[in-house]
C-alpha cells in the first residue's frame, strides 16, 4: 500500500510541474507579442501548430511569427487575466483570458480574448499544437 501511495505522490508532483511549465509557456507566448520575440515564441510552437482566429481563419507557425513583426500592427501590452491548465497524459489544455492593447493602422484599441491552447509533450518537452481564439470585445 505504501508503494501505491508513493507512486501517486510522484504522479501528482509530475503533474504539478507540467502544469507550471504550461503556465510559463503560455506567459512566454503572450509576452512575446509585446516584445516581438519570435525566437522565444517559436520555441513554444510545434512545427505543426494551427491557430484559428476569431474570424475562423487558420494560421500556421510561420504565419504567426511573420505577423508578430508586421509593421502594420503592434501589441503594446498584454495581461493574462485568468488561466487554467488541465492535463491528460501527454496532452495539456490551457483555457485563458487576456487583455491586450494593440495598435493597427495608427489606431489603438484594448480588447479581451478568450482562448484555448492545446499542448503536446513530445520527447519530454511541451509544444503548442493547436489554438482557438475568441474575441470578447473592446474594453
Amino acid at each position: 500500500m505504501l508503494f501505491i501511495g508513493v507512486l501517486l505522490f510522484q504522479n501528482c508532483l509530475a503533474q504539478s510541474k507540467d502544469a507550471a511549465t504550461l503556465k510559463q509557456l503560455n506567459a512566454d507566448w503572450i509576452a512575446s507579442y509585446v516584445t516581438r520575440d519570435t525566437v522565444k515564441m517559436g520555441s513554444v510552437f510545434g512545427e505543426d501548430l494551427v491557430l484559428t482566429n476569431p474570424s475562423g481563419k487558420t494560421f500556421h507557425k510561420q504565419d504567426i511569427l511573420k505577423g508578430v513583426v508586421s509593421p502594420g500592427q503592434q501589441c503594446l501590452s498584454s495581461k493574462v487575466d485568468t488561466v487554467s491548465v488541465r492535463l491528460f497524459g501527454n496532452i495539456g489544455i490551457i483555457n485563458a483570458e487576456i487583455t491586450v492593447a494593440i495598435k493597427a493602422n495608427g489606431k489603438t484599441d484594448t480588447v479581451r480574448t478568450n482562448y484555448m491552447d492545446v499542448y503536446e509533450k513530445r520527447h519530454g518537452r511541451w509544444y503548442a499544437v493547436a489554438a482557438h481564439v475568441t474575441l470578447l470585445g473592446a474594453k
